[in-house]
């Protein structure tokens, strides 16, 4: 865990963030290798009677949801965190790469899937992220960890009491929590040739250096 920590903690969200949305796609057609990415709308709001900051019923949900339209839709790769779920498609494409099918189709079959499962209304919107290469798939799942580290610890630090006020540097706050569980933070990792079970998401990053 400390190892997945430093190396997420190496990362520079706002770079990266420029990168990675400089390369959403909004319309017309895309070529694997690409993720989508379907992030919840409202989640905090509509799951605010479950104990949180974020909640393991929701987390699992989320991840058999995930991997049962990765597996309609011949994603290879899924990584869940916090409210988002993240499909790469590394080798063919659903509806032939038609983007604007993408975005509507998937978040509507996620949103059903999940609704049902946790017993209410939930959506998801959807975005179209294209990627290079292998490496660079795991640099985007390393990208979207770091991201959720950072605002787990920040949410679990405040409901905790050990921060108030201005938000400390990331490395302090995780400091603080020193022997806490964070494993929330960083999320799920699930592949296809791993038969859609638990990946270590460090050892997934060691292949590419990344960890």
């Amino acid at each position: 865990m400390e190892r997945l920590v430093k190396a997420l903690l190496t990362l520079e969200p706002p770079r990266l963030e420029a990168d990675y949305r400089s390369r959403e796609a909004p319309r017309g057609y895309v070529e694997p290798p690409f993720a989508v990415r379907l992030d919840g709308v409202n989640f905090g709001k509509a799951l605010s009677d479950l104990p949180g900051p974020r909640n393991v019923g929701v987390h699992r949900a989320l991840k058999r949801a995930a991997a049962d339209l990765a597996k309609t839709t011949g994603a290879g790769l899924v990584y869940v965190v916090s409210d988002e779920v993240n499909l790469v498609y590394r080798s063919g494409a659903p509806y032939r790469g038609r983007i604007q099918k993408i975005i509507s189709v998937l978040p509507s079959a996620l949103s059903a899937k999940v609704s049902a499962l946790l017993g209410r209304p939930l959506y998801f919107d959807a975005r179209v992220v294209k990627l290079y290469d292998e490496r660079d798939i795991a640099r985007y799942v390393a990208y979207r960890a770091r991201i959720g580290l950072n605002n787990y610890a920040i949410s679990l630090a405040r409901e905790r009491g050990v921060i108030s006020g201005p938000t400390p540097p990331v490395g302090d706050v995780l400091s603080a929590l020193s022997g806490a569980d964070l494993s929330l933070g960083w999320g799920s990792l699930m592949l296809e040739d791993g038969g859609w079970g638990d990946v270590d998401l460090c050892d997934f990053l060691t292949k590419y250096g990344l960890c």
